[in-house]
């Protein structure tokens, strides 16, 4: 072909031609990219000289070809032709950087309809910029960012998109937001209102992503719009009033009893009472909250708040048998603030954790502190109970009743028969009989009315007793040598066979195992042995990693991980989460050894040894996992306060941190720097799976002993994801052969791929209901997901791994999965029983809903297991912990919260889970600035209220004590933590140990509008507390300042409590310092900052931790 006929051809061709031709023979993007080049310069380049040299024209043709680009590249991205597509556009906009051409293409974001390639897109982008070190592109990406690139993608319908391309934008909005050193502003139209919508979504969506981002959106980014404020005024709304302990009387503050003696006139006495009372039981519930009840010296720090608190003259303290009696007081009227809070406040939360754990201390714990703290005497627990208040009492018989009429509409209506209805008062009692610290008989004492026990059926000894295989009772003495033997003799698939057949062999052996039974029945073991269990399991698993006892590791792991009548829970409770924690993260991440490359050195068979090596990392990376997820013990934490564990290429730490995410190249060893080498190795890693897996029908032995837990975990996923997505674009029509691939995933050494899978999952179906898919595609997805979800029969060393590895994200799939349904409607307007729609559906619902009920869960909506009825709910159901509601929506929920704060409602400080949700919900500083913002106002404006809608303006300092002590309590664990954050907050130049903590710190103002109130009641005086009373005027407006800050040296309790409002409190004293240096802040408001500040440095000196 002549050159001039080659000129002739290219310039009938279009962008949209030449990739479209590329994609379809897989030439890759940077080759592409050279392509386009010759293409843009015969087609281009001579229209670009030939025009005259009037710089307008000039422009204008520039104009002309970048809408032209930008066109084709939209058309390209909705073809959906292949994901190269979406490299090729990454590669010409980003690696040519033109800002022209960028700006018209991301302008046409909201033409592109086809969400994957989008998302691919917006991915590729992400990965181009996270390692661009080309500083002239980096120059002129900072210049567009806020003009052209930010708002571009904030004009996106933030409230339409799908969950993954939400995602997909965020995680570009954290690589761009890293090229901006200092404020910039956006001045775009609804940049604001869209940045808000994708927050809220990222919230309910990915609450990772939302944390790392709202850390640096509000920071970096300022819209010149009007600013909202961050609640909406509400002036109508109903506050659900509810009990709170008996309200402490309006008294000085303690903090200002430290400089003044306290009055001795017994009316000031009463009211120090009362208001100690506050802050005993704030204080035990942090204890339970951190796990830390079972330390040695818990009750002397009970015993010395008092004296911490009020610096006077302190009387000796009391008899052990007298602390012991007010400890059991504070408790019962704490746990009856607890639930009655629950009952009352929180009707959108499904939180039931704590409760459980606040159930272990006074059932277990307690008991126990009286057996080795008091002289025994019998009197002291009846005296104790008679001494709490009736209406604890009243509270107590109300919330359990309530439990019990729920449980009760699963019963037969026609059922007369009485059933006797316990509480914690019971569970209380019967440990107490089990250690002879009270008679049989006290039970009946505390019963409801018409119900009695026989005293002669609850256990007086705390025997430690199992069934042998002949039907004996055998009292086990030594603990650590009947654990050891018992789980020696356990078989994994014993764990959890199939329940239903009683005739299963394995659920024979299963009963006649000790160790499973204990397990089983954990929560009817005596405190003291359930204390022994505890620290015995702990030690063996300790011996186990350290000897490399792969065995042990196994069936320990798999034991704990599914929590067995509470058993994890109580374990955890009498060790703590961390000890556990520390041990198998050393065991996953730094003493396991790749089964490929240890050979056994007895004479098991190899196999057998490779496999049990294998399954030993498994199991111990999936209690990681459950350990972290169910009791929220971020593991960094426990990798800097460990002297063995690093965060730096910690397997395990990078593993959850990514869990539901897969990447769309498969990479060997994320850790590593990318390498022409390693993409290649990575890409024939993969390449060699698929075609054993789906060509030939069989794993090699070379190819399954060379690749390794650590890869496969990542690896299987990976491929699992490319076969549905294959499925998706039509590349695949038999699904024998990758039905037969599938089966492969179940195999033991395999099984540590549907970790990932079952978070990854969450995320695609969500995005395959929202897509315009046919039903025989998704039944067809449907059908192989049930291969591996709900297989016909299971290798008996996969089947309780696949169990538990179901159970880690079973609720968000049932959650999605139930979208799928198609309901039949009666004439009677009740939902049936039957569900059309896809027949493989109903089968993967079942098997979910089967391995949730094989043992507790926490803080989920227990309808969402116990019953497929869906019409007779009294609320709706609700799958997260905390569900926000059009009738119940955060800036009422907020309302509410700070409207009890001022009110002195203190109980509803003690529902430490419910505020940690919503703190979390809405970022600290939100939470901080709001609160103490509209505290400050109305106690300044109204005083506080105290009896009968009586306002009063003094010694109202203390409303604000009782909020830096809960804050305080939050922020610190230990006394360790508490020295180490008030020597950072007051060292002056902001450093520790000579390195300083944060530079380059920007103040900006702004404004929050107070809370709205809620109407009086003068009638309500239930438990423990005053009615409701609120004015409000919305004249005055409080100005507050966002803190702005760059970390530029690492520190590690500035690291540990990054979150803290210790660390937000002493950036804000930062930040207006320098601002009132510069002349940006008024005195005052500089001097109101260093009041809170030396507030919270003054409490954190005097509490007890």
């Amino acid at each position: 072909m002549s050159v001039g006929s080659m000129s002739s051809a290219i310039e009938k061709q279009s962008v949209f031609d030449l990739a479209i031709k590329c994609a379809d023979k897989q030439i890759p993007a940077n080759e592409f990219l050279n392509l386009f080049n010759e293409f843009y310069n015969e087609k281009f380049l001579s229209k670009v000289e030939n025009v005259d040299e009037d710089a307008q024209n000039d422009s204008a043709n520039l104009g002309e070809i970048s809408e032209a680009l930008s066109s084709d590249f939209v058309n390209l991205l909705n073809s959906g032709n292949s994901f190269l597509i979406a490299d090729y556009i990454a590669h010409l906009l980003f690696v040519n950087y033109n800002t022209n051409l960028v700006q018209r293409s991301l302008s046409k974001l909201d033409l592109i309809t086809n969400t994957d390639m989008l998302i691919h897109f917006f991915s590729k982008a992400s990965m181009f910029f996270s390692s661009l070190s080309d500083k002239l592109v980096q120059d002129q990406l900072c210049k567009d960012l806020p003009d052209i690139i930010i708002p571009s993608i904030l004009s996106m319908n933030m409230k339409e998109i799908p969950k993954g391309l939400l995602v997909s934008i965020t995680k570009l909005l954290q690589v761009l937001l890293r090229f901006i050193t200092t404020p910039v502003p956006i001045t775009a139209p609804n940049s604001r209102d869209n940045s808000r919508q994708l927050m809220s979504r990222l919230s309910h969506t990915n609450k990772l992503l939302y944390k790392k981002l709202s850390q640096t959106l509000e920071s970096k980014l300022v819209f010149k719009e009007l600013r909202a404020p961050s609640f909406v005024k509400d002036n109508i709304h109903d506050f659900a009033t509810s009990p709170s302990l008996t309200s402490p009387q309006f008294i000085s503050s303690p903090l200002s009893m430290m400089k003044t003696p306290m009055s001795t006139s017994s009316g000031a006495k009463y009211k120090d009472m009362r208001l100690l009372r506050y802050y005993k039981n704030i204080w035990l519930n942090y204890k339970i909250l951190y796990w830390e009840p079972i330390n040695s010296d818990f009750l002397s720090k009970y015993a010395t708040i008092a004296s911490s608190l009020f610096k006077e003259p302190i009387q000796p303290l009391p008899s052990t048998d007298h602390l012991l009696t007010d400890l059991i007081e504070t408790s019962f009227t704490c746990f009856a603030q607890f639930v009655s809070n629950k009952q009352y406040h929180q009707t959108n939360a499904n939180l039931n954790l704590l409760e459980k754990r606040w159930t272990i201390f006074i059932s277990k714990q307690l008991p126990l502190l009286m057996l080795e703290h008091t002289s025994k005497n019998p009197q002291i627990a009846s005296k104790a109970l008679e001494n709490i208040d009736d209406k604890v009492t009243k509270a107590i018989k109300t919330y359990y009743s309530q439990i019990d009429d729920l449980k009760s509409t699963n019963e037969d209506l026609f059922d007369d028969y009485p059933t006797t209805s316990l509480d914690i008062r019971h569970d209380f009692i019967k440990s107490l009989v089990m250690l002879n610290l009270s008679p049989p008989s006290l039970i009946n004492d505390y019963l409801r009315e018409s119900e009695l026990i026989d005293p002669k059926t609850l256990t007086t000894t705390d025997d430690l007793l199992v069934t042998n295989p002949q039907g004996i009772q055998e009292n086990i003495h030594d603990i650590p040598t009947f654990l050891l033997n018992s789980i020696n003799a356990l078989e994994l698939e014993m764990i959890n066979g199939n329940n239903n057949d009683n005739n299963n062999t394995d659920n024979i052996s299963s009963i006649n195992n000790g160790i499973y039974q204990l397990f089983m029945n954990f929560d009817t073991i005596a405190p003291t042995k359930q204390r022994q269990l505890s620290e015995a399991i702990l030690s063996l698993l300790n011996d186990s990693v350290d000897k490399g006892n792969y065995t042990i590791i196994t069936k320990l792991c798999a034991l704990l991980s599914f929590n067995f009548n509470h058993s994890l829970t109580t374990i955890l409770s009498f060790t703590n989460p961390q000890s556990f924690l520390e041990c198998l993260m050393n065991f996953v991440d730094i003493s396991w050894k790749d089964p490929t490359t240890v050979k056994s050195e007895d004479n098991e068979d190899s196999g057998y040894a490779s496999n049990n090596i294998s399954l030993s990392f498994s199991w111990s990376l999936l209690l990681i996992i459950t350990i972290s997820q169910t009791y929220d013990v971020k593991l960094t934490k426990v990798a800097l306060t460990s002297p063995s564990l690093s965060t730096v290429n910690s397997f395990s730490i990078n593993f959850l941190s990514k869990l539901s995410t897969l990447p769309d190249a498969y990479i060997l060893d994320d850790s590593k720097s990318l390498s022409p080498e390693l993409l290649t190795q990575s890409y024939k890693l993969v390449q060699r799976w698929m075609y054993d897996l789906f060509v030939n029908g069989s794993i090699s032995d070379n190819l399954s002993q060379t690749t390794e837990p650590r890869q496969l975990a990542t690896l299987l996923p990976f491929i699992l994801k490319q076969v549905l997505l294959a499925i998706e674009l039509g590349a695949i029509n038999d699904n024998s052969n990758i039905l037969g691939g599938f089966e492969y995933f179940l195999q033991p050494f395999m099984m540590i791929g549907l970790i990932k899978t079952v978070y990854w999952l969450e995320q695609y179906l969500a995005v395959l209901k929202t897509g315009t898919y046919s039903d025989e595609l998704i039944q067809n997805i449907f059908v192989l997901l049930n291969s591996i979800f709900n297989p016909g029969t299971l290798n008996e060393d996969s089947r309780s791994f696949h169990n538990a590895v179901l159970r880690l994200n079973a609720v968000p799939l049932l959650k999605v999965l139930r979208k799928f349904r198609v309901q039949t409607q009666s004439n009677y307007n009740v939902y049936s029983s039957a569900n059309g729609g896809y027949p493989a559906l109903e089968s993967l619902i079942r098997k979910l809903v089967s391995v949730l009920n094989i043992s507790p869960i926490y803080n989920t909506d227990p309808r969402i297991v116990s019953s497929e009825n869906m019409y007779s709910q009294q609320k709706p159901l609700g799958y997260g912990k905390l569900l926000i509601l059009d009738e119940n929506p955060i800036n009422k929920i907020m309302t509410n919260q700070i409207n009890s704060f001022w009110n002195l409602h203190s109980s509803t400080y003690y529902n430490l889970d419910y505020l940690s949700e919503l703190i979390n919900l809405i970022s600290p500083e939100k939470f901080f600035t709001d609160v103490l913002q509209t505290l400050i106002y109305k106690s300044k404006t109204y005083g506080v209220p105290v009896a009968r809608n009586k306002m009063s303006t003094k010694e109202s300092e203390h409303v604000l004590d009782y909020c830096f002590y809960f804050l305080v309590l939050h922020d610190v664990e230990t006394q360790i933590e508490a020295v180490r954050l008030s020597q950072l907050m007051a060292e002056e130049n902001q450093q520790v140990d000579g390195r300083p903590l944060k530079k380059e710190t920007v103040a900006k103002k702004e404004t929050i509008i107070p809370k709205a109130e809620t109407t009086q009641d003068d009638d309500f005086d239930m438990l423990f507390g005053e009615n409701d009373t609120s004015t409000h005027d919305p004249e005055e407006d409080l100005q507050i300042i966002t803190i702005e800050h760059a970390v530029n040296e690492f520190n590690d309790i500035a690291t540990l409590k990054n979150d803290s409002f210790a660390i937000l409190i002493h950036e804000m004293k930062v930040s207006r310092e320098r601002a009132f240096k510069e002349g940006a802040v008024s005195r005052e408001e500089y001097e109101k900052v260093c009041k809170y500040h030396k507030k919270y440095l003054s409490m954190l000196k005097t509490c007890v931790f």
